[in-house]
């Protein structure tokens, strides 16, 4: 009987190391990334809490497991810095998945698929930009955001002027004839327009079609630095098969592109 009551303490310690909660921190970048990650507006103004189709799919994915996720925005640049550390942070959020990114994150399922366009002033071309193939990007000056990965661009990437910490930036290196263009995804200037962000509203910024670039995938990345990483991708990938089999993605990502 002893040994018996002994197995049993011991198979009730067991359950009890594997239930025992983990924290975890995620993080987005905070020049913000509608309908990824967003700040939530009252009265116009933009507070400091967080909002977003990726925390929601993360909390709805880990939900049950042993992980509790907890959400932050920080300039993205040092997002990736941290979460390469995976002690303050260990998860990226909306991240694309690159063989650099690899060699120091494990990525999940993609959760989302981004269509990107080519954002210019209509004043500027007046008649417009028209993208047949890979090679015409070379002849503009293409402008970026520190820390975005343009590799989806192709041999244009490399010549993306990558200095603008934020959408507001972007846009005046634009008036200011910096470069021409920048390339991002329909859905992230919807939902910075969905927000009401003055510098990506209104006409006077149009866009172009990028014909040969793929819709873009994006992933929750986890660093390998953190101790439990295979389990962690392992569950939000048990989590992300649950929701699309329960068909609750479509859903949440809705919420995020609609005017509230």
């Amino acid at each position: 009987m002893r040994g018996c009551t002994l197995l049993a303490v011991l198979a009730g310690a067991m359950a009890c190391a594997r239930a025992e909660i983990t924290d975890i921190r995620a993080c987005g970048g905070a020049n913000e990334w509608p309908p990824s990650s967003y700040y939530v507006r009252r009265e116009g103004q933009a507070t400091t809490e967080v909002a977003g189709y990726s925390p929601e799919v993360l909390a709805a994915a880990l939900g049950g497991s042993r992980f509790r996720p907890h959400v932050t925005l920080l300039p993205f640049a040092r997002c990736l810095a941290d979460a390469r550390a995976g002690q303050d942070i260990q998860v990226v959020m909306a991240a694309f998945q690159t063989p650099q990114r690899a060699e120091t994150f494990l990525f999940s399922q993609p959760y989302l698929l981004l269509t990107p366009r080519l954002y210019f002033l209509g004043e500027h071309f007046p008649k417009g930009i028209t993208i047949q193939g890979p090679g015409d990007l070379n002849a503009l000056k293409l402008c970026g955001l520190n820390g975005i990965s343009y590799g989806y661009l192709g041999p244009a990437s490399e010549k993306v002027y990558t200095g603008a910490a934020d959408y507001a930036a972007l846009v005046r290196m634009l008036q200011a004839r910096r470069c021409d263009a920048f390339a991002e995804s329909q859905e992230v200037i919807a939902g910075f327009r969905m927000l009401g962000v003055p510098e990506l509203s209104g006409n006077a910024l149009v866009s172009a079609a990028l014909p040969d670039v793929q819709p873009l995938k994006v992933h929750f990345a986890v660093s390998r630095q953190f101790k439990h990483a295979a389990d962690l991708v392992a569950d939000i990938d048990k989590g992300l098969e649950r929701l699309q089999r329960e068909q609750r993605l479509a859903g949440m990502l809705k919420r995020h592109q609609t005017a509230r």
